[in-house]
């Protein structure tokens, strides 16, 4: 009875042994991401023409657009990650007004493929909670209409982001609901700063 009892304890000691480096074996993995991205421009703008033209003047920012996110990567230790993907940032939309009335309207668009490490320490055995650090490429485009035509610029950038990153694991970890906050700031040729805050919803899918 000693033997059995012993022999019982060795194998569920070894299986949990087993699981432990099963979770370390690293993947390759793929995901995809819904984004709600809030930028500064409605501010930005709106304190640049007070600032430069007096009162009277206001903007109505439309809110967080929806922007998309894909990606490669590697996967290591619990659930920690580097990854390699593409983002198309939710589009920025809004109108000024002088003293009450539409003078005109604006748009603003961003995208660009990053590189991005996850480091994440294990809640328990499936949920997973962490930080994020990449570096995000970037192409800005800038569009104003108003009563007298249009107006458009670009300028693009490489810029480094940061921010927190979840994971809760199932399908006998082969895959992962993922949620994330991150905050980007990029810079253009002309110091000018355009920020977003951005919060993520997406899935992972793992390849071993």
């Amino acid at each position: 009875m000693k033997r059995i009892l012993v022999m019982g304890v060795a194998m569920l000691a070894a299986g949990n042994v087993f699981s432990a480096e099963e979770q370390r074996k690293g993947a390759f993995m793929v995901g995809a991401e819904f984004v709600k991205d809030k930028s500064n421009y409605g501010d930005e703008l709106e304190d640049a023409l007070l600032n430069r033209s007096g009162p009277g003047f206001s903007v109505d920012d439309e809110g967080a657009g929806t922007g998309t996110g894909f990606y490669l990567g590697y996967a290591f230790g619990a659930a920690s990650s580097v990854r390699l993907g593409y983002r198309t940032f939710g589009n920025q939309d809004g109108e000024v007004f002088f003293s009450g009335v539409k003078a005109s309207e604006y748009k603003v668009d961003a995208d660009g493929a990053y590189l991005a490490v996850d480091l994440m320490y294990p809640i328990n055995k499936t949920f997973s909670l962490g930080g994020t650090l990449g570096l995000q490429s970037w192409d800005g485009d800038i569009s104003i209409k108003n009563t007298y035509g249009s107006y458009s610029d670009s300028s693009n950038g490489r810029d480094f982001f940061y921010g927190l990153r979840g994971k809760a694991k199932f399908n006998e970890d082969k895959a992962a609901f993922v949620v994330g906050y991150s905050l980007y700031s990029f810079e253009d040729e002309e110091g000018e700063e355009l920020e977003y805050n951005s919060f993520s919803l997406g899935l992972e899918g793992y390849f071993r």
